[in-house]
């Protein structure tokens, strides 16, 4: 047993619940780098062939890798990688290197790769910056065949990985492992080893900083997936207690999913709507499980960043999958979301990509994607009629929203001119999360069809604060006064108008925020499925009347601090 005289308590973000624990084992860090090497005349069609060589060998892995596994969620993750390697517009651009600037192939596939690495870091968008990941994954293992340098990885049953970040073929071969739990450096929510790390139930701290003077191979380690801490060499009494907690969160988690077959009634007997944020296939089956009705947020990135040319028929099979998983439910399809990060000839930057060329600015400025997009909902439409809604992203004045609608009576208008089956009722709505838009919220709820606050952009772009930036991330929060007059204030306007209104950010996800919102009138939240079962416990334990008395209270607060008290002592009450 260790002493723990040196126990090393860091800090970083849970993703994935649960506690782990386990030996240490550490993931190489090693950045791949090439030099620009040149090559004469005659080397030219050598380096081509080695290209078209390791190009296959990787596929191979690849697709070998995705046929022998069992998880839907890493079979779709490897699929996306094998489409990256497939796409002839990078297999294009490597060759004109070889070929024209008279670069070794490996520094050809650097480069190249590299152009979308960086696309994808500067859009501004967390899901962008966590598949540039899996793009330099693809680089540096693409690279490692080409110079006959393959990594070797060993792991065992039971151990913590540590990475810096963990790329998604890697990722499927430690879902077979059963590992104990994972800690990286870097990472995001919506990043594959997340996804997997959730699809398999692995305890999962991403952003917590540490190295390898602090952590050595066999050290015993503790992960906390609920509130993100990772202790090194523990000492006997921090064991106990977190073996202790272990137990005791596996009958919590069996006790809260009691609560997804009651119905979503307050203990008065008011209703309400869960809903699930999602984004891949494989989130799906949870929806059931969880007690979800329907999805209050599909996200559409992922789907439309993975086809090419942004292809109508694969967003229609993709669309039209989620429908048919979800029953007879509600589906909200938020609109691509990004800042054209196939747009690989653009090669400007932004300096401040938040606050740049994203969401509907970019629809509009690129009408053919939106076009497609749209076709590709209202096509889909036609077999689930009453049963889609499309939310536009980033809205921040009228005549972008005028400007979309316009766009979408044109595609209805091709439609119906080719006599194709499809739903004109389709209600079209916005997400609030620019300031401008609550401040005009009167004017704007008489233009659309209902209104989705996305809280987590609200929150950043109210307070001026980067989410992703360490040293103010502490300013990012979400119960500042500000942000719950702002979500009144859109509430008061979407009942003067008459349309539904919802949350779909993350501050719908916790309990307290979620009781508070229902006290103020919005009874439809959406959120990550696994927060359902434990928003709903809370929902339904309580009276309209006490909801409502919880949400005037924070509405009175002047401070952030004592908002925080305010929850504290009602979570307290529980």
């Amino acid at each position: 047993m260790n002493p723990g005289s040196n126990s090393i308590d860091l800090t970083g973000k849970a993703v994935s619940n649960g506690i782990g624990i386990g030996s240490a084992t550490i993931l190489s860090t090693k950045s791949t780098t090439v030099r620009p090497d040149k090559i004469d005349q005659e080397e030219i069609k050598s380096h081509l062939q080695k290209l078209k060589d390791s190009r296959n060998l990787l596929l191979s892995e690849y697709e070998q890798l995705r046929d022998e596994s069992h998880l839907q969620s890493a079979k779709d993750i490897l699929e996306a990688q094998i489409q990256t390697l497939k796409d002839p517009e990078v297999k294009k651009r490597v060759q004109h290197k070889i070929e024209s600037d008279r670069l070794s192939v490996g520094y050809a596939i650097f480069s190249t790769l590299n152009e979308y690495i960086q696309l994808l870091e500067t859009s501004g968008v967390k899901w962008a910056s966590d598949r540039a990941v899996d793009i330099v994954a693809i680089r540096d293992e693409w690279i490692d065949v080409v110079s006959e340098n393959r990594r070797e990885i060993t792991m065992s049953k039971g151990d913590v990985i540590f990475a810096e970040d963990i790329p998604p073929a890697l990722m499927v071969k430690i879902s077979r492992i059963k590992v104990a739990a994972i800690v990286m450096e870097k990472g995001g929510d919506t990043s594959h080893a997340v996804i997997l790390s959730q699809s398999l139930g692995i305890p999962c701290v991403i952003n917590t900083h540490w190295n390898r003077y602090q952590v050595k191979k066999g050290m015993l380690v503790i992960v906390d997936g609920l509130d993100g801490h990772v202790i090194i060499n523990p000492d006997d009494q921090q064991l106990a207690q977190y073996e202790e907690r272990r137990e005791r969160d596996l009958s919590r988690v069996k006790e809260s999913l009691k609560w997804a077959k009651k119905e979503n009634l307050t203990k008065c007997g008011k209703s309400f709507f869960l809903r699930a944020n999602v984004e891949f296939l494989e989130e799906l089956p949870k929806l059931t499980t969880h007690g979800a009705k329907g999805i209050g947020l599909l996200r559409t990135e992922t789907v439309l960043f993975e086809t090419t040319e942004f292809d109508v028929k694969e967003q229609v099979e993709f669309y039209s999958n989620v429908l048919k998983e979800t029953k007879n439910e509600s589906v909200t399809i938020r609109l691509f979301d990004a800042g054209g990060d196939k747009l690989i000839n653009d090669k400007s930057s932004e300096a401040n990509p938040f606050l740049g060329w994203r969401g509907v600015r970019m629809l509009l400025d690129e009408p053919q994607l939106l076009k497609k997009q749209l076709e590709a909902l209202y096509r889909v439409s036609g077999d689930f009629t009453g049963r889609l809604k499309i939310l536009v992203p980033m809205v921040s004045r009228l005549e972008e929203i005028r400007a979309l609608k316009l766009v979408a009576e044109e595609v209805r208008d091709e439609l119906k001119r080719q006599k194709i089956k499809f739903d004109p009722s389709i209600p079209i709505g916005i997400m609030v999360e620019v300031p401008s838009v609550v401040m005009m919220a009167n004017k704007i709820a008489s233009q659309v069809d209902f209104f989705s606050i996305g809280t987590n952009d609200l929150t950043q772009y109210t307070l001026a604060v980067d989410r992703g930036n360490e040293k103010i991330s502490a300013l990012f929060d979400s119960y500042h006064p500000a942000i719950w007059r702002m979500i009144k204030m859109t509430k008061d306007a979407a009942d003067e108008h008459n349309i539904p209104i919802s949350v779909c950010g993350e501050m719908a996800s916790k309990p307290e925020a979620a009781a508070c919102l229902m006290g103020m009138g919005i009874n439809d939240l959406s959120m990550n499925t696994s927060a359902i079962p434990n928003v709903k416990a809370v929902l339904c334990s309580h009276t309209l009347k006490e909801l409502n008395e919880l949400s005037d209270r924070v509405l009175e607060e002047d401070e952030l601090e004592g908002i925080h008290k305010l929850f504290s002592k009602w979570k307290f009450k529980e």
